[in-house]
C-alpha cells in the first residue's frame, strides 16, 4: 500500500520561498571588498536572488545553464546560491585560491556559460577566459577598472546593473529534486579535480541534518559566523542550514584574518561559528596579543578540514567556548560526522574517546571499515581499514567520469584509513593518499612534484607532509639535481611562482643523491618519511605568501 502523503519536491525553490515568507525577518550581515558593512533581511536576499534569476531569463539563459562563481563570502554570492539553482540553473563554485590553470580546467569541464566574480579576481580570470568555449557572460561584483573589460571574449556587466533588469520573483516552480543544483570539484589530490553535482534533494537533506541538535544545532535564536569560503563544499552547507533555520548569518567577505574576524565577533555577537583549526588558532593568538579574555556571546565553534589539536580545544574551553571536531569531504556534502559528546559519555575515558574522534556519523549516513581486499571489518574501534560511507547526500559518481573505483558495493571509498566503533565514532589514523592538508586545504603532492621537476636543473623530486604548529601540515620537498647542475631552495621557490598557488610552495627543502623507490618504481614515501624524521638535512626558505594567506 502506498502512503497518503503529498510528494512535493525538496529543493532550493522551496528554500527560497521559506526564507522569504517564514524567515524573512532574519538578517544577513556581510562585509564588502572595501570593508563596508551591509545588512539585509532574508526577505531582501530572496527578492534579490529572484531578480538575478529573472535577469538571466531575460538574457536567454535557459534552465540547465551552468553559472560559475569566483567569489568570496559575500551577499551577492549568497544570492546566487539561491537564485541560480532555484530557477533551474546550476551553480558552480570555483576555488579562488587554485592556480589559474586548475580554475580553467574546472570551469571548462563544468561547461560554465556565465561567470560571476569579485572584481579583484577579474585579472586572473581574464588570463584563461578564452579557454572556455561556452562562455557568454561575465558578471562582476564590486568596482573594477575600465581597462579590464576589453580583455574578456564576451559581454561583461556589473552585478547590480544585471539584477536591475530582473523582477524580484520568489515563485519559481519546483525542480525535480534529483536534478543537479550545485557543482563542486574535489581538490585533485591524486590527479585532476573531479566534479560532484549535488542534487536539490541532497542539499536539502544535508541542511536539515546540520540543523539538528546532534550536529551544529542551528535555530532562529542563533547567529552564525561561518569563517568558511563559500566555494568550500558549499560553505560546508552552513548557509543553506541558516536559511532553513532562520538563523542570523554573518558573512566575513574575502578576509579571514584574525583581526577582521575578531572585529566581526565584537560587532555582530555570533553565538555559533565554524572554520578550519588554523583560523581559530590565529584568532586565539590575536586575542592573547590584545589581552582579551572572551568572545562575547560565542558559545560553540565547529571545526573541520583538519584534526583539531586538543590544546586548542582546551584553550577555547577555558574561554567558555566549546570547540567541536567535524569531518566530511566534497563527495559527502561536507559535514558527515561531528564529535558531539552524548549524555552516556559520563566517564573520563568515554569523553576522551568522543573528543579525540573525527566525529560521530550523523543520522541518514552509514559508515563502515573495509580491508584492502574489500572485506568488512568489525566496528570495534580497533580494526583499522579504509573508511567507507553511503547515504542520500553522498555522491555515487563524478561529473562525466565513467570509472567507478571510488565505489565498493555502493559504498564510497574515502581514501582515509581509520576505525569506527560501536557508537558510530570515526577515528582517522592515516591517509591512503599522499596529499598534504595545510590549514584545512589540500595540497596535492603529485602536482607539486611535477611542478618542481619542470626546473631545468631538477632530475627528480618528492613531496611529503611535515607537521606544522600553525598549519597542521606543510609540504616539504626532497630534490635530486641533474649531474653537474646547481640550484638552491630560493631558486626553486622562485621557479614555482606562477606555476602553482603561492601557498603550496614549501619552506623546507632537502637535496639528496636519489629518491627512494619501491620495487615497482614508485616513490617510497614511507621510506622518505623515515629518513626525514631521522637524518634529513633541511634548508629553510620560507615564502612570504605562506605567512600572509
Amino acid at each position: 500500500m502506498k502512503s497518503t502523503m503529498q510528494a512535493n519536491q525538496l529543493g532550493l525553490a522551496l528554500l527560497l520561498r521559506h526564507a522569504c515568507r517564514v524567515n524573512g525577518r532574519s538578517r544577513i550581515v556581510s562585509v564588502t571588498a572595501d570593508g563596508l558593512r551591509v545588512e539585509q533581511t532574508f526577505a531582501d536576499l530572496a527578492q534579490r536572488a529572484g531578480r538575478l534569476a529573472h535577469a538571466l531569463d531575460q538574457r536567454g539563459f535557459p534552465t540547465g545553464t551552468v553559472v560559475g562563481t569566483l567569489a568570496g563570502a559575500s551577499r551577492e554570492h549568497l544570492e546566487a546560491y539561491l537564485g541560480v539553482p532555484a530557477s533551474g540553473r546550476i551553480l558552480h563554485t570555483i576555488n579562488v585560491r587554485l592556480h589559474a590553470d586548475q580554475q580553467a580546467y574546472i570551469a571548462e569541464h563544468a561547461n560554465d556559460e556565465v561567470i560571476m566574480l569579485d572584481s579583484q579576481n577579474l585579472e586572473t580570470f581574464a588570463s584563461f577566459a578564452h579557454r572556455l568555449p561556452k562562455l557568454r557572460l561575465v558578471v562582476t561584483v564590486g568596482p573594477r577598472t575600465p581597462s579590464a573589460a576589453p580583455l574578456m571574449p564576451c559581454e561583461t556587466i556589473d552585478y547590480e546593473t544585471l539584477i536591475a533588469d530582473g523582477v524580484p520573483r520568489i515563485d519559481w516552480p519546483d525542480i525535480d529534486e534529483n536534478e543537479a543544483a550545485i557543482i563542486c570539484f574535489t581538490g585533485g589530490t591524486t590527479g585532476l579535480p573531479k566534479g560532484v553535482a549535488y542534487s536539490h534533494r541532497s542539499i536539502w537533506l544535508q541542511a536539515m541534518s546540520i540543523c539538528t541538535a546532534n550536529s551544529v544545532g542551528l535555530s532562529s535564536n542563533d547567529c552564525l559566523l561561518p569563517a568558511v569560503p563559500l566555494y568550500h563544499v558549499n560553505g560546508w552547507g552552513l548557509p543553506f542550514a541558516a536559511l532553513m533555520a532562520g538563523c542570523d548569518l554573518i558573512l566575513p567577505g574575502a578576509s579571514m584574518q584574525p583581526s577582521a574576524l575578531i572585529a566581526l565577533i565584537k560587532a555582530e555577537a555570533p553565538t555559533i561559528a565554524a572554520g578550519v583549526p588554523t583560523i581559530w588558532s590565529d584568532v586565539l593568538a590575536e586575542m592573547r596579543t590584545r589581552g582579551m579574555s572572551g568572545l562575547g556571546r560565542l558559545k560553540s565553534v565547529s571545526c573541520g578540514g583538519a584534526q583539531v589539536p586538543q590544546r586548542l580545544v582546551d584553550d577555547y574551553a577555558a574561554l567558555g567556548i566549546r570547540m567541536v571536531q567535524a569531518w566530511g569531504m566534497t563527495e559527502t556534502s561536507s559535514m558527515s560526522a561531528i564529535a558531539q559528546t552524548p549524555a552516556w559519555a559520563s566517564s573520563a575515558d568515554d569523553r576522551r574517546r568522543c573528543a579525540s574522534a573525527q566525529g560521530r556519523v550523523v543520522c541518514g549516513l552509514e559508515v563502515r571499515v573495509s580491508d584492502l581486499d574489500g572485506a568488512t571489518l568489525p566496528a570495534d574501534g580497533v580494526a583499522v581499514g579504509e573508511i567507507q560511507i553511503r547515504g542520500p547526500w553522498v555522491t555515487q559518481s563524478y561529473l562525466d567520469v565513467e570509472e567507478r573505483n571510488h565505489l565498493q558495493d555502493g559504498w564510497l571509498r574515502t581514501g582515509d584509513l581509520g576505525t569506527v566503533d560501536a557508537d558510530g565514532f570515526i577515528c582517522l589514523t592515516d591517509r591512503l593518499k599522499d596529499a598534504i592538508k595545510s590549514g584545512g586545504e589540500w595540497i596535492p603532492s603529485l602536482a607539486l612534484e611535477n611542478a618542481i621537476r619542470t626546473h631545468p636543473s631538477v632530475l627528480d623530486a618528492a613531496v611529503i607532509a611535515v607537521a606544522d604548529e600553525r598549519w597542521q601540515e606543510r609540504p616539504a620537498a626532497i630534490v635530486v639535481l641533474k649531474p653537474d647542475e646547481t640550484a638552491n631552495a630560493s631558486e626553486l621557490r622562485a621557479h614555482l611562482l606562477g606555476r602553482v598557488a603561492k601557498w603550496w610552495i614549501p619552506e623546507r627543502w632537502a637535496f639528496i643523491d636519489a629518491i627512494p623507490r619501491t620495487s615497482v618504481g614508485k616513490i617510497d614515501k614511507k621510506r622518505i618519511r623515515q629518513i626525514a624524521g631521522a637524518s634529513m638535512a633541511w634548508t629553510l626558505d620560507a615564502p612570504a605568501a605562506c605567512a600572509a594567506r
